[in-house]
């Protein structure tokens, strides 16, 4: 009884006494900087000036002012900051918040938001535990006016600048193992995080501006020639989170596409890999003619439904996306007829649960509704997580597929669940191209996924996608093309040359050159050499872009050892 009552007097001491308080804030301001400290490729220099500096920021900013806890309630947008890279770290291992994911948050709906942090409790505890009780200390302190005396004060200011210059020295003799280089904007936390927030603030300023960078752009695209009068479609099918590792056409050990195995006039790609591991980039680079290597052309672009449509086709965008204000938005709604069936509750901002078969339905009716020519795009919703919620029950061959939450003990429930969208993706295909078939016309299919999906592979314990560093699953997509009778009939340049080029190295840069090109479309932006329906095709050496949307050679993006066994092992070249 004693010995809790001294406790308890040690712990009320403590929390009254303020230069306990500022020393306590100082270290929960610097947990993501010891993490960083072990995590990063950095030699043993940089990693003292990983914790140097912020150690000398956070003692310079909390010795400046008397009430520390006060400073630290003006810090909360800094904590919150803390918070997410902490839940980051949970999901990758490392990396700091990357640019892409603070446009990530931007663009996702609340309902996608709700379905990962359900998944993701252990972490979310975690930050509560660690910056909810500074909060409250600071509270207290500030209301009861515990300053800080200025001898402290004084005293601490001293060591803090000189913790500050050394790090800055101690920077010049430094080396991020990856790069050789050392930078305060890249490895030094929080001024990384803060650097790449800046850069995607500024990003989304041009995107919103986008209607008026844009407005004067014109493909001047027309048709050159009409092999055949039959009718003609053109299918463009975006799939979401779905790697090639999982589908059995792919060499996957279950049989997840026992339709597709068996469909006639299928082509699959199988060294396919996608420009970047983040939707609202790989999706834009897929709709337009932007790639890694241009990409900031794209603000002033349109898409390929713009060019289509300047070619005399009419244009037709069925979606199972959450509207967000992205590109991918601007370039869909370009389409004469767009629809989405995942429409936002505009107070909550929440999203009903559709499948991707009511796609079919939807392209069915617009096919008949619709004479002439047309250019379709199909937006699915694929294998997004939570991958329970992509699929109907009938589809639930791999079980059990209840995942309890986001760890690598619920790897074999992961797996089965995301294998029953695959499943499913495979039947949603299929019933995609009958009733294509039906229509008698010459049709030609493309479908790709944006970029692939980490499910606990290997010891790095990687889940989910969009991180700055990439892994081989997140980059290696499907990629498939269907035609028709009819369009085979009549173009035989064309389908000799997806036969010749089938098997070579393939981006998802390729997707609008491919189209346009099989629809006879001319204009001065069609790049033969990234049609895969031209024997002009050239398999280049590949791109990838990055955080800060700079196209990096895949021979230079600092892959991991698992990474290039497994590209090794899966014949996919550079």
């Amino acid at each position: 009884m004693t010995e809790k009552i001294q406790n308890k007097g040690f712990f009320k001491r403590c929390i009254n006494n303020p230069i306990v308080l500022f020393w306590f804030y100082i270290l929960v301001n610097m947990v993501p900087s010891f993490y960083f400290a072990f995590t990063q490729p950095i030699d043993i220099l940089g990693k003292v000036v990983v914790l140097l500096f912020p150690l000398g920021l956070f003692m310079t900013i909390f010795s400046a002012f008397k009430n520390s806890g006060a400073w630290l309630l003006m810090c909360f947008p800094l904590m919150f900051l803390h918070a997410f890279q902490i839940v980051l770290f949970y999901l990758f291992g490392e990396d700091v918040i990357a640019a892409d994911m603070f446009l990530n948050v931007a663009t996702t709906n609340t309902s996608e938001i709700n379905e990962l942090l359900g998944s993701l409790l252990p972490s979310i505890a975690f930050v509560c535990f660690l910056y909810i009780p500074p909060i409250v200390f600071a509270i207290r302190q500030w209301k009861q006016k515990n300053y800080l005396d200025w001898s402290f004060r004084r005293q601490t200011l001293l060591p803090a600048v000189l913790l500050l210059v050394a790090s800055l020295v101690l920077s010049f003799f430094s080396a991020n193992k990856n790069t050789n280089t050392f930078a305060f904007n890249q490895d030094v936390y929080p001024i990384n995080a803060l650097h790449n927030l800046g850069f995607a603030v500024n990003k989304w300023d041009k995107v919103k501006r986008y209607p008026d960078t844009s407005k004067d752009f014109s493909f001047k695209a027309f048709r050159d020639s009409v092999p055949s009068e039959k009718r003609q479609i053109y299918v463009l099918i975006i799939g979401e989170t779905s790697r090639a590792d999982n589908w059995s056409l792919y060499g996957y050990e279950r049989e997840t596409n026992p339709l597709l195995k068996d469909q006639e006039n299928l082509y699959v790609f199988p060294d396919a890999l996608t420009q970047s591991n983040t939707t609202h980039k790989s999706v834009s680079i897929i709709l337009s003619n932007a790639e890694a290597e241009n990409y900031n052309s794209i603000y002033r672009k349109k898409g390929i439904v713009h060019a289509f449509k300047e070619a005399g086709f009419k244009t037709i965008c069925l979606s199972n996306q959450a509207e967000n204000s992205s590109f991918i938005e601007f370039f869909t709604k370009e389409a004469d007829i767009y629809k989405t069936i995942r429409t936002t509750d505009s107070k909550t901002r929440m999203t009903e649960n559709h499948f991707d078969e009511e796609l079919v339905s939807l392209m069915q009716q617009e096919i008949e509704q619709n004479e002439g020519d047309l250019f379709i795009l199909l937006h699915s919703y694929g294998s997004h997580f939570n991958y329970m919620e992509r699929y109907p029950e009938a589809f639930k061959k791999f079980t059990p597929d209840n995942v309890a939450g986001v760890r690598k003990s619920e790897k074999d429930h992961l797996v089965n669940a995301y294998d029953n969208t695959i499943l499913y993706t495979d039947y949603f295909l299929s019933q995609t191209i009958k009733a294509l078939e039906k229509t008698n016309a010459e049709v030609a299919m493309l479908y790709t996924s944006d970029h692939g999906e980490d499910l606990f592979d290997d010891d790095r314990n990687r889940f989910l996608h969009a991180s700055p560093s990439p892994t081989y699953y997140q980059l290696r997509i499907p990629f498939v093309m269907w035609f028709s009778n009819e369009y085979i009939a009549n173009n035989e340049k064309r389908m000799n040359a997806v036969k010749e080029n089938r098997t070579k190295p393939i981006s998802t840069n390729a997707v609008f050159h491919t189209m346009i090109n099989a629809a006879h479309i001319r204009t001065s932006y069609l790049e033969k050499d990234l049609s895969l329906v031209n024997r002009a095709f050239n398999a280049e050496a590949r791109m990838y872009l990055n955080d800060h949307d700079i196209a990096v050679p895949y021979t230079k993006m600092n892959l991991k050892e698992e990474d290039l066994e497994m590209l090794k092992k899966n014949n996919i070249k550079e």
